[in-house]
Formats: C-alpha cells, structure tokens, sequence
C-alpha cells in the first residue's frame, strides 16, 4: 500500500512543503533575535541585573568606621575601579568614618535648604535670637523687617515677619 503523498503529483507536495519551510524559517529568525548574536540568555540576565543594581543605588555613600574600598565595591556592586573615578579627591588609604563617597559618575548637586516661614507667631520665652536661629533667618534681617518691635521686650502672641513679600515692589532707600 502506497501513501497518499507519494501518489499525488510533485507540485502538490511543494504547495504544503514550502508554507512549511517558511514557519521553520520565521521561528530560527525569532530565535536568533531574542537570544541575541554572541550573548547567552545566562549573561544578558547577569548584566540586566547589575544594570538593575546600579540604577537603585544611592548617589553617595557615608563611610562608616572600618570601611574599605573592597567592602563598599561589594556592598554596592560597583567596581574599586569605579570608586575611585567617581571619587578622585579621595585615595583609599584616606577613608574617614562619615566622609561621603560619590557612587554615581555624575552625583545630583544637593538640593537648597527650603526658605524659612514667612511669618513667626512668638511663644513664651523666645526672643529674637532663639527664633532666629530656630528658623535660619539672620538675626539683623529680622530685625530690619521688624522694625515697630523691641527685640528685647518681644509679648507672646505677636508675629513676626522673617522675610520680605516677594510680591511687593523693593523699597527704595532715601539719599
């Protein structure tokens, strides 16, 4: 007994060989495409996850006491190498407890202190001084923003302004 293909003409085992041949070749092209030309599946998860690691790092590092360049590199995933670059005024040798690192290229700068309160209702017991530097604002600009006050004899209860309205218009001194 014959197989049903060996009996049909050759032109009809092309028409179901070539949509075939094209399926084989779809899929080796979607293979060659995720896994990636010259990279295994096992290293491009090991470098997405160390990618992933220096994403969630923060950008500086306080030294604690007994720290080493080897101890942070591991503890951070960065190499000494690294280290070293993003932090070129520090040697290893010279690591003081509470110093700062760099664990980025390029650290963010610091963010500004935010402003002091406008306005500054006195308590019992404060005086100029003790809310001047409760809020950070220069004892001589309270002062000068407050100048119906007496900075020796300040009532509970009175408000204080801490800095000028950016809103009105500068006054002008009188030649």
């Amino acid at each position: 007994m014959q197989s049903a293909t060996a009996t049909q003409p050759p032109g009809r085992r092309r028409r179901y060989l070539a949509p075939l041949a094209l399926a084989i070749l779809l899929a080796a092209v979607v293979v060659v495409v995720v896994s990636g030309p010259g990279r295994s599946s096992k290293d491009s998860s090991s470098a997405h996850s160390a990618h992933a690691a220096r994403r969630n790092l923060p950008p500086y590092w306080t030294v604690r006491p007994g720290d080493t360049y080897a101890e942070i590199a591991q503890k951070t995933g960065l190499t000494i190498a690294q280290l070293e670059a993003f932090n070129p005024n520090t040697g290893p040798d010279t690591l003081v407890a509470g110093q700062r690192l760099n664990l980025w290229a390029h650290p963010p700068k610091p963010r500004p202190p935010p402003p002091p309160p406008r306005f500054w209702t006195v308590r019992p017991g404060q005086s100029f001084g003790s809310i001047a530097a409760a809020t950070g604002v220069n004892l001589a600009t309270a002062e000068r923003l407050n100048p119906g006050l007496n900075p020796v004899a300040l009532q509970p209860g009175v408000r204080l302004r801490l800095r000028p309205d950016s809103r009105a218009p500068r006054a002008r001194h009188a030649q």
